[in-house]
């Protein structure tokens, strides 16, 4: 069982907080651990989300939502820019025909400090000429953006391995136990740290369980989406929300960061499933009417849902009373991508540590995918590296040299979701029918692994038992 010395804090959970939380650790100067039991960071509600980024009118005042998502709007760009990522500032609109509920959506935005704007009917449709003529009134608000959020995640955690950060996948874990130290065992490891964040998701209590900590009552809700053919135009220049409800800020239509159409999502209170439903889609086509009268659904490529995880009203970011060196992060739903960095600087505050980056931090290489850039540098690129002269994903236009470039990412990984997440090879209208195989073959180059060693997405999610005959035989 490996032992890899003392941390001083172990993060369990790599979707977009504690990964947010490990990137921002380390760039303090902290040793970090950084645990999951999947074999990718950003594998559960972080790659399933409509990747928004909001501008915070929408949170009640005086709530840890408000306070961490004005606040991390506001840092989204920053870190973006230094990661080298895409973050579109598109806006966003609520529509409807309810005067009276637009108006408390802009006092509420305007007590958390937010720039918002009531607009006409005339000023609606100058901006969204396709709305369904039905709206009459909307809100404003300029500065909220879109972005990748796997990508952004991913991006975190290959900067905090640059800079020292230790990440461990496919780690399940089985007991915690407390005394001087956190001594974390899994079925693989035992790892020791000063302190512990348990920021889990829907698996909050289990740890919780396991250190003795605080249990919160957890109510799951599961949200599917459609996602559009490039170069199919919802007529979507911004965000297009309805008026909230009780369940969430309703079926949305937005555009993404790579050029895509989102429709969605659902709110189903249910089990730990991310399937998607004959009846939740049907809704979805129904309630995008009240935005937009005429979505051609035949024009999605693709239907897919994420889980939510609720914890009463607020987020809970906490000390926890009954175990000393424990930070409590749980219910971090919606605005949770939004407030994921300032989140990561509230935990900071919690453990005591000086907000004073270390100098000399190590930057990674930008993100980027050959098709992408100036025309100049593809020459240059395609001229040093023939791999850049081949395409390995045709509705992407993804290169052979952009699924190498990711597999040499710092964070190292050996599935065909962890490629389609980094290049976006297999995101398009094949949905990777034609270069499924070529990912599985260069990742087995690559990772110089076996052809049935590669996997889908997870632990169990193998492309293939073996060689066929050997297979039979068995």
């Amino acid at each position: 069982m490996k032992n890899k010395g003392i941390f001083d804090c172990a993060i369990i959970g790599a979707g977009v907080i504690g990964v947010s939380v490990f990137n921002k650790l380390t760039r303090l100067g902290k040793k970090c651990l950084l645990l999951d039991k999947a074999s990718d960071v950003a594998t559960g509600a972080s790659k399933a989300n409509s990747g928004l980024v909001h501008a915070g009118y929408d949170p009640e005042p005086g709530t840890l939502k408000a306070k961490m998502n004005v606040r991390g709007n506001f840092l989204f760009p920053r870190i973006c820019k230094r990661l080298g990522i895409k973050l579109n500032k598109c806006g966003a609109m609520v529509v409807g025909d309810d005067e009276e509920k637009i108006k408390t959506l802009y006092d509420r935005g305007v007590k958390n400090k937010v720039d918002v704007k009531i607009l006409s009917r005339q000023e609606i449709f100058e901006k969204v000429p396709a709305l369904n003529k039905h709206i009459t009134t909307a809100l404003f608000a300029q500065n909220a953006y879109v972005v990748s959020p796997y990508l952004f995640t991913i991006a975190l955690v290959d900067e905090a391995i640059l800079n020292g950060g230790e990440v461990a996948l496919e780690e399940d874990v089985v007991a915690i136990d407390k005394t001087e130290l956190f001594e974390i065992t899994t079925k693989k490891s035992k790892f020791f740290a000063k302190t512990l964040v348990n920021s889990t998701g829907a698996g909050f209590n289990e740890i919780s369980k396991l250190v003795g900590g605080e249990e919160y009552p957890i109510e799951l809700r599961r949200g599917e989406y459609f996602v559009f053919d490039k170069g199919i135009d919802l007529g979507a220049p911004c965000t297009i929300f309805p008026l909230p409800t009780k369940l969430g800020k309703g079926v949305l239509v937005t555009p993404t960061v790579d050029g895509n159409f989102l429709v969605g999502p659902t709110s189903e209170v249910g089990e730990l499933s991310t399937k998607t439903t004959a009846q939740g889609l049907k809704d979805i086509k129904e309630k995008s009417k009240l935005l937009f009268e005429n979505i051609n659904f035949k024009n999605a490529i693709r239907q897919f849902s994420g889980i939510r995880v609720i914890c009463g009203d607020d987020f809970i970011i906490e000390k926890s009373k009954k175990v000393e060196g424990l930070i409590n992060l749980a219910g971090i739903c919606s605005p949770g991508l939004s407030s994921a960095p300032a989140i990561a600087e509230e935990v900071a505050r919690l453990l005591g540590v000086k907000n004073k980056e270390v100098a000399n931090l190590k930057k990674i290489e930008p993100y980027f995918v050959f098709k992408d850039l100036p025309k100049a540098k593809q020459i240059q690129l395609s001229k040093e590296n023939k791999d850049y002269c081949e395409i390995v994903c045709k509705c992407e236009n993804i290169t052979k040299g952009d699924v190498v470039l990711a597999l040499h990412r710092p964070l190292k990984i050996r599935s065909v979701d962890g490629v389609k997440r980094r290049t976006n090879a297999g995101m398009g209208r094949c949905q990777g029918g034609f270069c499924f195989t070529k990912v599985i073959n260069e990742i087995c180059k690559q990772n110089k692994i076996k052809y049935c060693e590669v996997l889908k997405e997870n632990r169990g999610s193998n492309v293939a038992l073996g060689n066929i005959r050997e297979v039979q035989n068995d």
